[in-house]
């Protein structure tokens, strides 16, 4: 049987040009690739916020219903977000009645031990049966309320939610690891969330300032 002949010097390796075509064929095609992850990443903040305003119309529908203060809490570091209910005599607290109130349960807890109360607040399995994470990539930047002067970029954030339709204005801020911004606009009155492009002030998203 015969051999097969062999180029002198062993087996043949790739040339400059071919490595050189090589190196721009990967080029290409990571560039052309490149604008369809970043849609990807636009879709997951589009359905990020589309997912939060149903969760916020529901919670508003079940508040007018059952005659519950509800409210939508936001779970910043987490990244997850979940409805509320509360009694009917909840009040919309401030940084000062918060303030007030922790400095009354600590020196409750001083002078008796006794724990302090538990929120009387819990989660409404009607509207959302278990808390919800936001789509892998995005997270919520900041949160703005009525309650709070300073956007909260940690911790728990609310919109709370009365039976006579009245609903805590509050701004919530969006971004995605491609540094996509959204910005959803809870309303007063009707409760219902505007979607907006990009990073938005108060004053851009409500025409005023508090």
């Amino acid at each position: 049987m015969k051999q097969l002949a062999t180029l002198p010097g062993g087996p043949r390796g790739f040339t400059l040009v071919e490595l050189l075509v090589v190196i721009a064929l990967i080029g290409l095609v990571t560039l052309v690739s490149l604008p369809t992850v970043s849609s990807m990443f636009q879709v997951s903040l589009g359905t990020a916020s589309r997912e939060i305003a149903t969760t916020m119309k529901e919670a508003y529908n079940s508040a007018m219903i059952t005659g519950k203060v509800h409210r939508v809490a936001y779970d910043i570091k987490e990244h997850q977000y979940w409805v509320e209910s509360g009694p009917t005599t909840t009040l919309l607290d401030t940084e000062a009645t918060r303030e007030k109130e922790e400095r009354r349960r600590k020196f409750k807890t001083s002078i008796d031990g006794a724990e302090p109360p538990s929120s009387p607040f819990s989660i409404d399995k009607s509207v959302t049966r278990n808390k919800k994470s936001l789509p892998r990539g995005v997270e919520f930047e900041d949160i703005l309320s009525e309650r709070d002067k300073e956007p909260l970029s940690e911790g728990t954030a609310y919109t709370h939610i009365f039976p006579s339709g009245i609903t805590e204005r509050t701004l919530i801020h969006l971004k995605d690891t491609q540094k996509h911004q959204l910005t959803l606009v809870i309303e007063t009155i009707t409760g219902k969330t505007r979607m907006l492009n990009g990073r938005l002030s108060e004053r851009e998203a409500f025409g005023d300032a508090k």
